[in-house]
């Protein structure tokens, strides 16, 4: 036997000293021996040298051109990750032998891994032409195809590799990735449940696994998959991502930060994990901690627009926009086609009360993505701000054409159609709306429910959905110790904070400027704290000189602004805007109070357990209801709105050809936004008019379109259109005068005229109204007993269009009702805001004692031994509807 013969028999045996020393031997006689260099170079690289083996390859080459060294030569350079050298092996190898699978294969991995797919994949399939049942190979060209994006592709390849071997974990595994990558979740989970069958300790598969019911919308499993891949794999940042985001979307939000910690810990150079870490320190309400995460993010990788976008997004929340909108315009500097960036833009020119620079550039990312909902959903929003309600609607029905059951456009859409007074398919989009309620639907404004045909459980629902959502963050803004000490060794007097949005040239603001500066200020301390505009009006500055303090939150983050009363040491927080425009109910899920109020600004349920009681009275929360409110309810003697004695109205009166009225025939009137108007309204409105010949209407209409809707409506119904006048906005004491002209104020329903019922009966004029089944349509009822006038409610639309006929023909019976009105005005507890805030204080007092016994808020009644004596409070217990 040979000296080679020796050295491949003692190889072959895995005896790699001895076949070492038998290929010396030969070269030692025959140094231009290729196979003896070749088997040499295979013995090296056995034995751990595998530079020494490259030499020895490269020498039996440049003797012989060898298909079996190449394959040895390249193997060696891929053992080494030398993948370019491992390619020009593998390469030098198909000009010997074209045909060689191995040398395909080969060079397909180098290529691969050098991060060119795309020219690995030819080579993969070369070798799948001749040996199709090669498992492993499908699986690589799978791999490769994922990295091209071809997925449905992958998919396939990684299928081929599970029906050849039903048994290897892997393949099923990769499988599952190409589908779920394709949306077809179901067959994913299949193919990833296989895999950890197979192999129950991968922890890639339940990070994948996990990622997959993250997306599915499934996140209490996407949990428990994720805590599995960590507890494998703790190791892993990628592991500890999916965890957080799974925790995120499970709202296990400390858990989502400790996740993402972690994968910041093991991986504190990935841009992707610190954007995650911001993320969860947003959701914990921690914005300025994600602020400097997001700002680390992109200095690790500057052009990372998904951190942009995040990072212009918590300035905001921090109510830093200009520092926002620096972020966003430098990224659409370089990215103008980024349509989440102009959206994130758009979103941010809203929350800055810039909405008609919102509306431009929604526009632009709508143009850039016409299937995207959210986008066309913040137009319809922004556009709804800007008063452009045509625009709004338009966007509204794109998003319904879209998503046919997203809830929050259609509420939007219904509300925006009443405020053009465009009833052509409202009853049906109503309907449709108060089944989405019923069904539990999220998202829809409780306010957009109120003047639907709803009923008090209805806005309940709405309401807790509601107030569930803005809770989601909030931290408990604790009272520090200090001050709780302080407040024991104060003045003794009762601490009154009024949260508003509303101190300014405002509805709400005329109603509750003088009860507020009516406080007894030797028992109470009030403070207004204002998340509103500051629009400089003459009533703004009466709010600001009238309330002991005055302190304007509005650049505050909700998480401050709650932070800021809790430290004031606030006794009782009153909310004075509820669900309406502007409003800041993350603030009072901060329970920054210990006793907390609705009161005035919405008429209903906030249906929030973080809100203690609502101010009502006996007519407009009636006996036996109160268990559709969430909070306990407070029953005032007279009235539960307060009103302005201050209230100017102008001392000119324009004359009715100013105002477009006809000199002579009596004038219907109603001031009332049109978003209270409804067709069944309209139909007894036609009535009347029918019945009441040369009578007029007189609405409000400040849209151009309202007025051609109403005119057109009209005329459906037979109506000459010159019988419907509208009036434009004036300023508020020009537009009190000019309800001297009217001759009755014929109300809405299902949402009552409030101040605009205040306003006419401040100003004279009687109001008509029909009582509803909710307190929205029951405030004039309450409005019209505390001025002394209840003979002018009725409960039926036959009554209701009965009366306002009758006293259209009874000019004697109306003169009365005027005279009435105008002896009333000074004495009356409607306007008697003395009185008023007396009551409202016995409330107070009342809450405040049952609060500092320990006990939990219970119903109140309020009562008054006369019309002008003292108030006391009486506790009760609430009756359950």
């Amino acid at each position: 036997m040979t000296s080679f013969a020796r050295g491949v028999a003692a190889e072959n045996a895995g005896r790699l000293e001895e076949a070492r020393a038998r290929y010396l031997d030969v070269l030692r006689t025959e140094p231009r021996n290729p196979a003896a260099l070749h088997r040499l170079g295979v013995v090296e690289l056995r034995l751990g040298n595998p530079r020494d083996a490259v030499v020895l390859f490269q020498k039996s080459l440049a003797i012989a051109k060898d298909l079996e060294v190449y394959l040895d030569f390249g193997a060696a350079m891929a053992g080494m990750a030398r993948w370019d050298a491992a390619a020009t092996v593998y390469a030098a190898a198909l000009r010997v032998a074209p045909a060689s699978a191995d040398a395909h294969y080969g060079l397909a991995m180098a290529l691969h891994r050098q991060g060119r797919p795309q020219d690995a994949e030819p080579h993969y399939r070369k070798v799948l032409a001749a040996f199709s049942h090669l498992g492993e190979v499908h699986n690589n060209l799978g791999v490769a195809l994922q990295d091209l994006g071809r997925f449905a592709e992958a998919a396939a390849a990684h299928r081929e590799a599970a029906r050849i071997d039903p048994t290897d974990a892997a393949s099923w595994s990769k499988l599952g990735v190409a589908l779920h990558a394709i949306g077809q979740g179901a067959e994913a989970e299949a193919a990833f449940r296989n895999a950890l069958g197979l192999a129950p300790q991968d922890a890639d598969c339940w990070h994948n696994l996990s990622g997959l019911l993250d997306a599915c919308g499934r996140p209490a499993e996407a949990l428990a998959a994720g805590r599995l891949a960590v507890a494998l794999d703790p190791g892993s940042a990628r592991n500890w991502l999916a965890l957080g985001n799974a925790a995120g979307a499970a709202r296990r939000l400390e858990e989502a930060w400790r996740a993402t910690s972690a994968a910041a810990r093991l991986e504190p150079l990935s841009p992707a994990a610190r954007n995650n870490l911001a993320s969860a320190l947003q959701e914990l309400g921690r914005w300025r901690e994600a602020v400097a995460e997001y700002r680390a993010a992109l200095e690790l990788q500057p052009d990372f627009p998904v951190a942009e976008i995040n990072l212009a997004q918590a300035l905001s929340g921090l109510r830093e926009a200009d520092g926002a909108l620096t972020v966003l315009r430098a990224l659409l500097a370089r990215q103008p086609a980024n349509g989440e960036a102009w959206r994130r833009l758009g979103s941010v020119l809203a929350e800055a009360v810039r909405p008609d620079a919102a509306v431009a550039v929604l526009r632009k990312a709508v143009a850039l993505a016409p299937g995207e909902p959210d986008a066309q959903a913040d137009l319809a929003m922004a556009a709804a701000m800007a008063g452009w309600s045509t625009q709004s609607a338009d966007a509204c029905r794109r998003v319904l054409r879209l998503v046919p059951g997203h809830a929050a456009a259609l509420g939007q859409l219904v509300h925006q159609q009443r405020l053009l007074c465009d009833w052509r398919d409202l009853d049906g989009l109503e309907a449709q709306l108060l089944r989405q309620v019923r069904a539990g639907a999220e998202g829809v404004s409780p306010f957009d429910v109120l003047s639907c045909a709803s009923t008090l459980a209805d806005q309940q629902s709405a309401a807790a959905r509601w107030a569930a959502a803005k809770a989601r963050g909030a931290l408990t803004a604790t009272r520090p110790a200090a001050t709780v000490a302080m407040a024991a060794a104060g003045d003794g007097r009762l601490r009154i904070g009024y949260l508003s949005s509303d101190f300014r040239e405002h509805a709400m603001g005329h109603l509750m400027v003088d009860a507020l500066e009516t406080h007894d200020r030797s028992r109470f301390a009030v403070t207004a704290y204002s998340t509103g505009l500051d629009d400089g009006s003459a009533l703004r500055q009466r709010f600001q000189r009238g309330i002991e303090r005055f302190v304007d939150l509005r650049r505050h983050t909700d998480a401050d602004a709650a932070r800021t009363i809790a430290a004031d040491g606030i006794d009782i927080l009153v909310d004075l805007t509820g669900f309406t425009s502007f409003s800041r109910t993350s603030i009072l899920a901060a329970r920054p109070a210990p006793v907390q109020v609705n009161w005035l600004g919405y008429p209903g349920t906030l249906g929030a357990g973080y809100v203690d009681y609502i101010v009502a009275d006996p007519t407009v929360i009636a006996p036996g209801e109160d268990g559709f409110f969430s909070e306990r309810v407070v029953r005032l003697p007279d009235c539960y709105q307060p009103n302005d004695r201050r209230r100017a109205i102008a001392e000119a009166t324009p004359t009715r050809r100013d105002c477009g009225l006809p000199e002579d025939g009596f004038v219907f009137c109603c001031f009332n936004s049109a978003y209270k108007l409804t067709p069944a309204l309209f139909d007894g409105w036609a009535r009347i008019l029918a019945a009441v010949p040369g009578s007029v209407l007189w609405l409000y209409a400040g849209n151009r379109q309202v007025a051609v809707n109403l005119r057109r409506e009209g005329e459906a119904r037979g109506l000459d259109p010159h019988r419907l006048v509208f009036a434009q906005p004036l300023p508020h004491a020009e537009h009190l005068a000019r309800h001297r002209l009217a001759d009755l104020f014929l109300d809405t329903l299902p949402y009552n005229a409030h101040t605009t019922a205040s306003d006419a009966l401040w100003a004279g004029l009687p109001v008509l109204t029909r009582r509803g089944t909710t307190f929205a349509g029951r405030v004039a009822a309450s409005l019209l007993r505390a001025g002394g006038l209840p003979e002018l409610i009725v409960d039926g639309q036959e009554d209701y269009e009965a009366e306002a006929v009758a006293l259209a023909r009874s000019p004697g019976r109306l003169r009365d009702l005027r005279q009435r009105l105008a002896l009333n005005r000074p004495v009356c507890p409607l306007f008697d805001t003395p009185r008023f805030t007396r009551h409202l204080e016995a409330a107070y007092r009342a809450m405040w004692d049952i609060h500092r016994a320990g006990g939990e808020p219970r119903p109140i009644a309020v009562t008054a031994e006369d019309a002008g004596g003292p108030a006391s409070a009486m506790e009760g217990e609430g009756e359950s509807a």
